[in-house]
């Protein structure tokens, strides 16, 4: 991953992959602990050289602890599903 350009994205004018695209496709990989080390690694370094990327990580993980607290129980897989989705989304429609 390439640190956020002044176009927006992830290096040069032009690049169809933006930080938010990249984070959104790997967030979930991530935050499970799923993702290889390698990839893994290469992500914690971004999130070192990307303030905005690491400023969206913050808050993926406080919606989280959010909608724990207001459940007592385990979230079901589809509605976290779902609710990534929507997020996945609404990205792509800024875009």
């Amino acid at each position: 991953m390439r640190r956020r350009g002044r176009s927006g994205g992830c290096g040069h004018p032009g690049d169809e992959l933006t930080c938010e695209r990249l984070i959104m496709e790997a967030l979930f990989e991530f935050e499970e602990g799923t993702m290889p080390p390698d990839a893994r690694a290469e992500l914690e370094r971004h999130f070192a050289d990307c303030p905005p990327c690491l400023r969206f990580l913050d808050s993926y993980r406080a919606t989280g602890r959010t909608l724990r607290n207001l459940k007592p129980r385990e979230i079901p897989p589809t509605l976290a599903k779902a609710v990534f989705e929507f997020v996945v989304s609404r990205c792509e429609k800024k875009r």
